[in-house]
């Protein structure tokens, strides 16, 4: 593949090629099927399904304008566009572990993909493994001859453990198998990584690749025949994209970049702040120079930003409440990678959740310390 060596804004933009028409922006095409020209046609598409539109649940222009984009962004041959994040996870699993065979996944991950891996990967023959891959050592020794791929989210959900990517992958190809990446905290914009040697990159699209808390879409890059295997998958399953929600990612992403810019400037004043304050007794941000993984996020991100989420710890768990209570100009819902700024209670007895978004940086200062207070 010809590396896109263009600034990613302008990929972002320009990454999905001419339009049909001239059209400035990606057309929707809102059908079913397509027509064929003649019984020739007919069989050149059958025979190849990527020469000629032929079904939307197969190949939409709309969406592969949006696929185009994502390829671009990510640096990969190829991309595909699904239904949902979860869509896109279980649709590449099931490709990748057809007939059985042995997974290996961080111990940390979004509470769905967890429990997909945990209790509906194993009926479909397969075996999964858990790992804290913070722990190099641990990861080393949780390879079996079986194992078909490695499975983690690069900023984990919603702790923000900065995981050491090239290790890992160094690690997993040494054992012949596939690092298959969740990137949808990080995002391109802090991230690329297909670009550190990772085969397989995935994003909840919903949130911000999206960006408008508008649509539920999942996106997938990568290369070779994996990408193959996943594409017959989705075609036998049905988990593409809509051509509508297409379009509408298609349009957030033109913003990307911007946002992620916004929300990383007002994320680290907001985590300075609940770190500085007494009702937390640990903030999870990885660019307080104080965080864990600091050092590292800087290695990968660059060191200019670091995404706009985070989470913290209350020292009086049963002030949790309260302080979910008292947010007002965060918005009280679930999801993250929104224009608007959101807070979650998560898992954790202790620990909230905030995606920043692009508000005033100084009313979301002001609604985080208003909250904060009610905990003391």
């Amino acid at each position: 593949m010809k590396q896109d060596d263009r600034g990613l804004a302008t990929r972002l933009l320009h990454g999905r090629g001419a339009n049909p028409l001239g059209a400035v922006a990606a057309p929707i095409f809102d059908t079913a099927s397509f027509a064929m020209a003649d019984m020739a046609a007919h069989k050149r598409t059958v025979e190849d399904l990527s020469v000629h539109d032929y079904y939307s649940r197969v190949r939409n222009p709309t969406v592969a304008a949006l696929e185009s984009t994502l390829a671009s962004i990510e640096s990969a041959p190829r991309a595909l566009a699904f239904a949902s994040g979860m869509a896109a996870i279980t649709t590449a699993l099931l490709a990748l572990g057809r007939r059985g065979g042995h997974f290996i996944a961080s111990d940390q991950l979004f509470v769905n993909s967890r429990e997909w891996l945990a209790h509906d990967l194993p009926d479909f023959g397969c075996e999964v493994t858990f790992v804290d891959l913070t722990d190099l050592t641990a990861l080393e020794a949780a390879f079996r001859p079986t194992t078909r791929a490695v499975f983690f989210e690069e900023f984990t959900n919603p702790l923000l453990d900065v995981l050491d990517i090239e290790a890992i992958v160094a690690i997993t190809h040494d054992h012949d198998a596939l690092a298959v990446v969740d990137n949808t905290f990080a995002t391109p914009v802090l991230i690329r990584p297909l670009e550190l040697g990772a085969d397989i990159v995935i994003h909840s699209a919903t949130k911000y690749l999206a960006g408008h808390g508008r649509v539920l879409a999942g996106a997938l890059a990568g290369s070779g025949p994996a990408m193959d295997a996943i594409a017959v998958m989705r075609r036998r399953l049905g988990t593409i994209i809509t051509p509508h929600n297409a379009a509408a990612v298609i349009e957030g992403m033109s913003t990307l970049e911007l946002r992620v810019d916004r929300a990383s400037a007002t994320a680290l004043r907001l985590a300075e702040l609940a770190h500085a304050h007494d009702a937390t007794n640990m903030v999870n941000y990885p660019g307080l120079p104080s965080a864990p993984a600091h050092e590292l996020a800087c290695r990968l991100t660059g060191g200019r930003r670091f995404g706009g989420m985070l989470s913290f710890a209350l020292r009086r768990p049963e002030r949790k409440a309260a302080v979910y209570d008292t947010f007002t100009q965060f918005i009280r819902a679930t999801s993250l990678g929104d224009v608007v700024s959101l807070v979650d209670s998560v898992d954790d007895p202790d620990v909230l959740r905030l995606s920043v978004g692009i508000e005033s940086a100084d009313d979301l200062l002001v609604d985080l310390e208003k909250a904060l207070d009610a905990a003391l």
